[in-house]
């Protein structure tokens, strides 16, 4: 049985689902969304351990998404993944109370420590 539950979060259902499988488990079960807005009422009905979300998307982005998460719980893991380059949109990001960002190309060996670090910090 998992340990652990882990929400991805990218409009790119294809991206969404690499990750998924990457930090699946016997331990880490995964789900995906496509939209911020997704991951919220899907977080409100199975709560998540840990959220990898991207940061631009169409219908609530990650930082509406971080915000909403923050306002009930400071504690969750959230790993930010981005392809934005503007240091506007990181600093945004982290302000809104991400705990790690990656940036895209997403590195797996980044991601795997990010979140080994992370799920395990509890």
């Amino acid at each position: 049985m998992p340990d652990a539950h882990i929400l991805v979060v990218d409009d790119e259902p294809l991206a969404a689902e690499q990750v998924a499988r990457f930090l699946e488990s016997p331990s880490v079960r995964t789900s995906t969304a496509g939209s911020g807005r997704s991951a919220l009422a899907l977080h409100q009905r199975d709560p998540a351990d840990m959220i990898v979300t991207d940061l631009r998307m169409p219908d609530g982005d990650g930082v509406e998404l971080i915000h909403a998460i923050r306002s009930g719980d400071t504690e969750l893991p959230i790993i930010v993944v981005t392809g934005q380059v503007l240091r506007e949109a990181e600093a945004e990001a982290l302000d809104a109370g991400a705990t790690v960002l990656l940036r895209k190309p997403l590195d797996l060996s980044e991601l795997s420590a990010a979140f080994s670090a992370n799920l395990n910090s509890d």
